[in-house]
């Protein structure tokens, strides 16, 4: 009965669900590094890059990866303008769709979902410099790598049930409207 509901959770629109996030990668790698790849410089990350998401997901994650080389460009106050280029680049690929800035992300906002993508600067300790563009702008802190590789371990020494619990417990809080954060 459990496999029959994880097959139920299972997501129905992978191939589209990749097919944009390339495409968004491109648009952004296409502006910042001159390249059309789909898959350099971006990271899928929240439940769709633990592994942990189910089906009808509406709200995706992905870290986009600057050139170290802007960084001085955007360091000093210049969040919002980041969010705000990183917005124009995709629009060029997107101009038909829906796509603002947020405080800390762009929204690209799909008839069935949306991507939330937020540009990132890379530390030397593998973490992540994110733009807040609250109240004049301030860098955060982020380290997602981390996060996927504790929920890998840990699916591994719980016998591969950690991502399938975590399924059921979000298909539970969708079913139920429970206020509850993905972590």
């Amino acid at each position: 009965m459990f496999n029959d509901f994880l097959d139920n959770l299972a997501i129905e629109n992978t191939g589209e669900i990749s097919n944009r996030y390339g495409e968004v990668t491109a648009s952004l790698n296409k502006e910042f590094r001159n390249s059309e790849s789909k898959t350099a410089n971006s990271l899928k990350v929240g439940s769709i890059g633990r592994w942990t998401a189910i089906n009808g997901i509406s709200d995706l994650d992905m870290l986009y990866i600057m050139p170290k080389g802007l960084w001085d460009k955007y360091k000093d106050g210049k969040q919002y303008q980041l969010l705000s280029d990183t917005k124009e680049a995709i629009k060029l690929r997107y101009p038909k769709t829906k796509i603002s800035v947020d405080r800390l992300v762009v929204c690209v906002q799909y008839t069935n979902f949306h991507i939330e993508v937020q540009p990132v600067f890379e530390q030397d300790d593998n973490s992540f410099k994110y733009p807040d563009s609250y109240n004049g702008g301030q860098w955060k802190i982020t380290k997602p790598r981390e996060e996927i590789e504790a929920i890998s371990e840990l699916d591994i020494q719980t016998n591969k049930n950690l991502r399938r619990l975590c399924k059921m417990a979000r298909a539970w809080k969708n079913k139920h409207g429970i206020g509850m954060g993905d972590y």
